[in-house]
């Protein structure tokens, strides 16, 4: 079966007509075609078909040939023109041509359950007659349902005949997607457009069963009714059923006669195993999105994580992870086999300075240090298909999303194809680039360059000499536009994880290898003599660079969808704080969507940036301070303080990353959504967020302080 007039009859004729210039713009070029085979299919046959057809009509409207003037000229030219009250008769006359067609669906099935049983009865040797016939009430060995339960595979006649035909019917644009897919995609290709339409709800089907485990993907019904509509006006329609795939939820029909459109007599079996929980798909399988998955209540939620990539995956770089942070992932979420490398004190390397200055964690508990990435990552993957088991779809690239009244719908691109998918809860955890950001917060860029290139490596076999300036503190090297902190990333291997940041280094770019030779003259600017010999030493790997971005945008939640992590807000490495925030993002929106204070998801989703936005808000500001150290403005300064008052920077340095993010409790969170949050809400070990104007307070105590004692001590030499 094929069709190729839309091909041959979109040419202008030699003097065209204003109607024939209209029916050219209206139609497009296109070609369609289908393998159609007779007989049955067994399983044992070579052949893999795809559907097979139940039923099938055609109806001439009566009093529409006004409608539709199609014709051929003597000179070849096919001439068409459109009234425009066509779509409106479609619309009428559709219901009752698509009720014949169901019942005449039924009365098929039924005839072959007869058919079956009569089959059945006579290889066991049954001397008993079985009446086949319409009245019969034999159960079909296979249901069909009623209407709302079908996709509808329409000819994509225009916009306005999808939306006469939808209102006829009483069916969703959910389950007209394909034909609006191609609506808007390839617009009216004529006869052509039926077999595209369904060879849209045919790619959409085959990776709903062999791509992804989503039963909430458009497109992926059991059964299906094709219409098409022509010159007549003549309707078509082909009942067709999707032979590869299995349901178990199937209204079972007991007569012919007593069905109507909607199936009002339909019974259905096994209601009890209906999965009423939400869906909550998250895009990125970062670290932030793998949090959110294993923290969510399976019992609950229906989770559906997506990954652009082909593996869940990252490099076996460092992070820096703060004691609550720990308490998240260890206790609150359970996650096991954490390989954290505790760490309490940072060494000071800046030409001829070398101090240990302690930052102390604002907490009892002493889990300080650093993890590897992947270590990490491996972990929650561990724990999420614990929870959630197959939630995992790879190789989804996030392209769109669409918001519905009660649902969010997200296209994704599957090895070249499109594929929607339907949810409840919309969660974008898919780092700086993210798509879902430019429908959340309605900004179509964000991001803003951080003024840093990042060189970033490891030294997975340091030498003796390393380990031994290495192993129990946090090296920090700085010099007037430099910043490069290194650290050990593992209990089990000694493995160093080294960053390089050089203010303004490169104009901004996208993650790519770096080479020794540009990451040595960078070493060499620095002047800093604990790089070099690293360089000269030591044998790197993984040698990447790549330029920190800065995210600030408003706000976090729309409608049913949230961005958390680096699709939020991402502020660079400066404070060793924004992995501890994804992970707490992560926590804390977990937190309100497993204990709800109220029956609405709009008042969680507000909670939830409620509670995150302050705890942002610090690092940002304390990111700048960081940043400012480096600037061209600010060196001349920053430079004198290191030479000269030491003491005094490092303080101020030390000060910037000591503090530690609250951990989210529903117990103690009734009052925070009906107050505006405080500078410092949400964050422990400081009570000023800003780290410059909580030091010049400080140091305009001691010298109140000083001038006070002098004064005394000037009042007493005089008496």
């Amino acid at each position: 079966v094929a069709d190729l007039r839309s091909a041959l009859g979109n040419s202008m004729p030699d003097n065209p007509t204003k109607a024939d210039i209209v029916s050219v713009s209206l139609f497009r070029d296109g070609a369609s075609a289908a393998v159609v085979g007779g007989g049955c299919i067994t399983d044992n046959s070579n052949q893999t078909p795809c559907y097979e057809i139940v039923a099938g009509a055609s109806r001439i409207v009566e009093g529409t040939s006004h409608l539709v003037d199609y014709f051929e000229t003597n000179e070849g030219a096919i001439r068409l023109q459109l009234h425009r009250d066509l779509p409106e008769y479609i619309g009428k006359a559709e219901p009752d041509f698509v009720a014949n067609l169901l019942k005449k669906g039924r009365r098929t099935l039924l005839d072959r359950a007869n058919i079956e049983k009569q089959h059945a009865s006579s290889l066991n040797g049954s001397s008993s007659s079985t009446s086949v016939g319409a009245g019969s009430s034999s159960t079909p060995s296979i249901a069909m349902p009623n209407l709302n339960d079908m996709d509808i595979l329409c000819h994509t006649g225009g916009p306005k005949v999808l939306k006469e035909v939808a209102n006829a019917l009483g069916v969703t644009s959910t389950q007209m997607h394909s034909s609006w897919e191609i609506m808007r995609n390839n617009g009216n290709l004529s006869g052509a457009s039926n077999l595209c339409v369904l060879n849209h709800h045919n790619e959409l089907a085959r990776h709903s069963l062999y791509g992804s485990a989503d039963s909430t993907l458009h497109g992926t019904s059991e059964w299906a009714v094709c219409l098409s509509m022509g010159p007549g006006v003549c309707l078509e329609g082909v009942l067709i059923r999707d032979v590869r795939r299995k349901f178990t939820l199937v209204p079972i029909y007991q007569t012919v006669d007593d069905v109507g459109l909607v199936g009002d007599n339909a019974v259905i079996r096994d209601v009890a195993n209906v999965d009423t929980r939400k869906v909550v798909q998250i895009v990125g399988g970062g670290i932030a999105g793998l949090t959110l998955a294993a923290a969510l209540d399976p019992k609950q939620y229906n989770v559906r994580l997506f990954e652009a990539t082909n593996d869940v995956q990252e490099k076996g770089y460092g992070l820096a992870i703060w004691p609550n942070t720990m308490k998240i992932l260890r206790d609150e979420i359970g996650i096991k086999g954490l390989d954290l490398r505790t760490s309490q004190s940072m060494t000071i390397n800046r030409k001829s300075l070398k101090q240990k200055l302690e930052i102390t964690p604002p907490r009892e508990v002493r889990d300080k240090g650093f993890m590897q990435r992947s270590s990490l990552l491996r972990c929650l993957l561990s724990k999420v298909e614990e929870r959630h088991p197959g939630c995992i779809l790879t190789n989804h690239t996030c392209l769109r999303v669409r918001f519905g009244t009660n649902q969010v719908t997200t296209t994704y691109e599957v090895n070249g194809c499109t594929v929607p998918h339907t949810c409840d809860l919309l969660v974008g955890a898919d780092g700086v680039n993210s798509v879902v950001r430019k429908y959340v917060s309605l900004n179509l860029n964000s991001q803003a360059y951080g003024h840093m290139t990042a060189y970033r490596f490891l030294v997975c076999s340091p030498s003796d000499a390393l380990l031994e300036q290495t192993k129990e503190t946090w090296n920090m090297s700085i010099s007037s536009e430099i910043h490069s902190p290194c650290y050990h990333i593992s209990n089990e291997n000694n493995i160093l994880s080294i960053v390089v940041l050089e203010y303004d280094g490169k104009p901004p770019s996208h993650p790519r290898p770096a080479s020794m030779a540009e990451l040595q003259d960078v070493a060499q600017r620095s002047g800093i003599s604990f790089i070099m010999n690293l360089l000269h030493t030591e044998k790197i790997t993984d040698l990447m660079c790549y330029s920190t971005f800065h995210v600030d945008c408003a706000p976090w939640h729309q409608l049913n969808a949230v961005i958390i992590g680096d699709a939020a807000h991402a502020y660079g490495p400066l404070t060793a704080k924004m992995a501890n925030l994804a992970i707490n993002d992560a926590h804390t929106l977990a937190g309100v969507l497993n204990h709800p204070e109220k029956n609405s998801l709009a008042h969680s989703l507000e909670q939830y940036e409620l509670n995150q936005r302050p705890k942002f808000e610090v690092t940002r500001i304390r990111t700048l301070r960081h940043l400012q150290l480096y600037s061209p403005m600010m060196r001349p300064i920053s430079s004198f303080l290191w030479r000269y008052l030491p003491s005094f920077i490092l303080n101020y340095f030390g000060s910037i990353f000591a503090y530690d993010y609250a951990i989210y409790s529903h117990q103690s969170n009734t009052a925070r959504v009906d107050k505006r949050a405080s500078a410092c809400d949400g964050v422990v070990g400081i009570k000023c967020a800003d780290p410059l104007w909580a030091f010049m307070k400080q140091w305009m105590h001691y010298f109140v302080a000083f001038c006070a004692a002098l004064c005394v001590g000037v009042h007493a030499r005089m008496h």
